[in-house]
């Protein structure tokens, strides 16, 4: 027989995933704190895992990812939606991007950190798997990973939003302050590099 305290549980969480984005907004609007934490749980690791293909270094992206957080709990009070609130949170994920790039390049910070080391962080080794085909993965998506960073910075961004993170043309084009013609023009030739890139390798076999 189920326990009161689990049918209540089990009923607590999917009422959370019932309420819509906008209405824990509104909640925290009206002074309800948890609301902010049910967001923030919605969307963390999304954040994460778009900073640190942008950032390419744990630590700042989970450093980035928090004042994320940060930004939009000062803000969220007066925000007035325009778009949706995960769309106005990969905006605020991308401009802090663009503001560390920017940095980086006035003061050159030369990381050794593996990024086999970030990959292992973010996805535990399954230890049933095919060792050869895990190395043939890595190998894979440290080429494609290297593709994709000779694009150019607002290909790059597009390609990564609709791609990595799912992101609609109008999504994409909210969160860059792009039309979406112009979001589709970079979305195109990101696509055309990474072929042209990519397809001798392909042909070879080697990805």
């Amino acid at each position: 027989m189920i326990s009161c305290s689990i049918l209540n549980e089990s009923l607590e969480n999917n009422m959370d995933k019932m309420i819509d984005d906008e209405m824990l907004v509104t909640q925290f609007k009206s002074g309800i704190q948890k609301a902010f934490d049910e967001l923030m749980k919605r969307y963390e690791r999304r954040i994460f895992s778009y900073l640190l293909r942008s950032v390419r270094n744990y630590e700042d992206a989970e450093e980035l990812t928090l004042e994320v957080f940060f930004k939009a709990y000062r803000a969220l009070g007066s925000w007035e939606p325009k778009a949706k609130f995960s769309t106005w949170l990969y905006t605020i994920a991308s401009n802090l991007s663009i503001d560390y790039h920017r940095s980086k390049s006035r003061h050159p910070v030369f990381i050794y950190e593996d990024e086999n080391v970030i990959e292992k962080r973010l996805v535990a080794n399954d230890i049933s798997s095919n060792p050869e085909k895990q190395l043939e993965d890595q190998e894979r998506g440290e080429i494609i990973r290297a593709a994709v960073d000779k694009l150019s910075a607002k290909q790059k961004e597009v390609f990564m939003l609709t791609r990595y993170e799912g992101l609609q043309i109008k999504e994409v084009a909210e969160t860059l302050g792009m039309a979406e013609g112009t979001v589709k023009i970079h979305l195109h030739r990101a696509i055309k590099k990474l072929q042209t890139i990519l397809q001798p390798l392909w042909e070879n076999n080697e990805i």
